[in-house]
């Protein structure tokens, strides 16, 4: 037994030797997570677009047309910079960028309201960038509804009740949880740190086994037992793990002020299974790394990729089986899953226990193909 954890005193201390000489893999280790979630929070800082030009086309020309366009004008999310006196004007306007929105007022919509029935607005949009998108269209709803109400009162006074006195039927709160600022940065980027670190732990060993490829290195590791290698290696890359940890999961959330509500022993107790899955898929993965550059062209390809199986971007019950069992197979999943809903809901760890099971789920799995494919090595050199 003694002779066991000399072995991986051994192989921890070779380790921690080769990582800390080598320049490429500490700047992967260290200086790409330390700027790369500033740099990304910087550019949706602040994460709100605001007073997004539009252009109105008013056929209606009538008090209530107006009022709508003023209420729109008057919301946070849109500016009216101007009336089209039709289509093909406002289409201009767009293709100039003067305005990346347009709302149509049909000819008859204050006939319709008149009648007791629905009056009909469009609003046309430029998707190239889904924020606007969503800024005109809240806007757009709103107004429309701030103008029903107006509109709801009056109808009410006709008749000689006195409107602005009933209590509405319906007193609705909007609470936007996790996300009270409803920004882009705030409900993604705590996602993607996860998957910041699980990338550039990834990129560290495999870059490590490319420079193993070297005949030399390759004989030092036959010197130790499969297992000692192994906690060994689990060992440099833990210790390694912390500072990015602490700067990834907590400074970072702390410095713009993302939602960070999650307990800190729950945030550690999820990270250990985090951590030994995603070092054990990269020591499976050294195996088949024969040169450095190859690792870039591995890992950093399957960055998007796993941002969209990961069910933050896009919904995992809107995904077929193969791509939700495909997302399985990478511990960022689970983490991301995990971590979002402790910072950001104050979920504890039973009520992410299903993650947590996962991620220990692949931490003896990948221990296992560590040990099949180190074996598969050490016969295999010569």
């Amino acid at each position: 037994m003694k002779s066991f954890f000399q072995d991986i005193y051994a192989v921890w201390r070779r380790e921690s030797r080769n990582v800390i000489a080598d320049k490429g893999v500490m700047i992967f280790l260290f200086f790409v997570p330390l700027f790369y979630p500033i740099v990304y929070a910087l550019i949706y800082n602040p994460e709100l677009v605001r007073d997004v030009p539009v252009v109105v086309v008013d056929n209606s020309r009538s008090t209530k047309s107006r009022s709508l366009a003023r209420k729109i004008d008057a919301s946070e999310s849109a500016k009216v910079v101007g009336y089209a006196s039709n289509m093909e004007e406002a289409r201009e306007c767009m293709a100039e960028k003067e305005s990346y929105g347009i709302v149509l007022i049909e000819s008859d919509f204050d006939k319709e309201i008149g009648r007791g029935e629905r009056g009909d607005v469009t609003l046309f949009c430029d998707m190239s960038l889904l924020i606007r998108y969503k800024a005109l269209l809240t806007a757009l709803t709103e107004a429309t509804f701030d103008l029903g109400s107006d509109i709801q009162v009056e109808s009410i006074s006709s008749v000689g009740a006195n409107g602005p006195s009933l209590p509405p039927t319906i007193d609705s709160t909007y609470y936007p949880l996790g996300n009270p600022e409803q920004g882009f940065a705030t409900f993604l980027l705590p996602g993607i740190l996860v998957l910041v670190m699980q990338q550039t732990l990834l990129l560290t060993i495999g870059m490590m086994g490319g420079a193993r490829s070297e005949r030399r290195l390759r004989f030092q590791d036959k010197e130790r037992g499969i297992f000692a290698e192994i906690f060994g290696k689990i060992l440099t890359y833990v210790f390694l793990y912390v500072a990015q940890l602490v700067y990834l999961f907590f400074l970072v959330p702390m410095i713009f002020r993302y939602p960070q509500i999650g307990a800190v022993s729950d945030i550690i107790l999820l990270s250990l299974p985090f951590a030994l899955s995603v070092i054990l898929l990269g020591l499976t993965l050294q195996t088949f790394i024969k040169e450095r550059e190859s690792t870039f062209v591995f890992i950093v390809f399957t960055s998007i990729l796993l941002l969209f199986l990961s069910g933050i971007s896009w919904p995992l019950f809107e995904m077929s089986s193969f791509y939700k069992f495909l997302g399985g197979l990478f511990p960022s999943t689970w983490a991301m899953q995990a971590f979002v809903r402790i910072n950001a809901n104050a979920a504890d760890l039973t009520e992410v226990g299903f993650e947590y099971k996962m991620l220990w789920l692949c931490t003896l799995l990948y221990f296992a193909t560590t040990y099949i494919t180190m074996r598969y090595r050490r016969a295999h050199d010569k």
